[in-house]
């Protein structure tokens, strides 16, 4: 086993212990593997298609949560060295947190440390929810997929390009792997260096080409075909299914939320409450008239200023925060809206079958 201690660590006086050796004995094989992985997620990203930009997200993450968790060992080991430290450490609690399996706690780690600034580590946990959906979930938000990937893998490789220990370790019988070897130029018994790393990160940014400009832009046109979908949506409930049943567009947005509430436990509590024995259809109008909903009119104006602002966003970071918070706010109320209307054209369908003796 070859060991490289740093610099800075010898500067400051300190003797390597045992538990240094241990630390730092696999670090060069860890730093290949973070490589291999951004190679691979690269080789998915350039693509530039769904399927594929699917793969490359997945890659970036695991990629950034290995570093991000390395962050929080590097500072446990430290503290385990230098016990003066550990007593005066502000961070324990964090520490403690992000070594283990929550990701959100590892991003807050490194920010507490310096090792993220908070829009990055915003973008970074954004994107792992985006990662999170595309794995469990399936295919999501398939028009922006390819432009996020890029857009994670470009940030990811920024990022890890600044991470460092206090030392590297190669041993005899470690392998390097197939894609990390074009990154590393070192000889004989050590095969790689920490400016092999940062240049490993560069040249995959590089051959990743990420233009800001183009998130945005992919971003905005999302979010508007999402509003427009949203504003038919609302058209078709309003209009109604049988002649009669046409009320305004404000109505048809409360109309729509009472119908959720009326189903669920708290509309329940509420119609014990009210001690109702009505019908369902008379419960919801209550609902529609008395109860006090998070929207209460059309939001589609509102939402289009939304997107105004979105499109006035000159930086990636800023836009996806604005993006990505107007989609979770609107979430409930747009699946609700969508629900509505794929219930009233399914009416009208069948209406029309009725109609033709189908």
């Amino acid at each position: 086993m070859h060991i490289f201690v740093d610099a800075t660590v010898v500067q400051q006086n300190y003797l390597p212990t045992p538990s240094v050796f241990r630390h730092a004995d696999n670090m060069l094989l860890f730093l290949a593997s973070v490589l291999e992985q951004l190679d691979l997620a690269l080789e998915h990203v350039s693509k530039r298609d769904v399927h594929n930009a699917r793969f490359g997200l997945m890659l970036t993450d695991n990629a950034v949560e290995l570093v991000l968790h390395q962050i929080a060992k590097d500072k446990a080991t430290e503290l385990k060295m230098w016990a003066h430290k550990r007593d005066q450490y502000p961070n324990q609690k964090p520490l403690e947190k992000a070594m283990g399996r929550k990701f959100g706690e590892k991003v807050k780690f490194a920010r507490l440390e310096g090792r993220l600034n908070p829009k990055v580590a915003r973008s970074i946990q954004i994107m792992h929810e985006y990662r999170n959906e595309v794995y469990h979930i399936g295919l999501q938000h398939e028009e922006i997929l390819p432009e996020l990937a890029a857009f994670y893998l470009d940030i990811a490789c920024e990022f890890i390009a600044t991470y460092k220990t206090m030392g590297l370790g190669w041993g005899s019988g470690q392998t390097m792997p197939e894609r990390a070897k074009k990154y590393f130029k070192g000889e004989g018994f050590f095969p790689g260096s920490w400016e092999d790393f940062r240049a490993g990160c560069s040249s995959i940014r590089r051959g990743n080409g990420h233009i800001p400009s183009q998130t945005v832009t992919a971003l905005v046109d999302h979010l508007e075909q999402v509003i427009n979908e949203q504003d038919l949506c609302i058209n078709i409930v309003a209009d109604g299914v049988y002649e009669g049943q046409q009320r305004t567009r404000d109505r048809a947005v409360v109309e729509t939320q009472a119908w959720g509430l009326a189903f669920s436990e708290q509309g329940k509590a509420l119609a014990a409450k009210q001690e109702w024995n009505g019908s369902v259809l008379g419960w919801v109008e209550w609902l529609a008239d008395n109860h006090k909903f998070a929207v209460q009119s059309d939001p589609i104006s509102a939402w289009r200023n939304q997107l105004t602002n979105l499109s006035a966003k000159t930086n990636a970071h800023a836009a996806l925060d604005h993006y990505y918070s107007f989609i979770v706010e609107t979430a409930e109320l747009r699946d609700a809206l969508s629900d509505s209307a794929t219930a009233a054209e399914a009416e009208i369908d069948a209406a029309v079958d009725r109609m033709r003796g189908k």
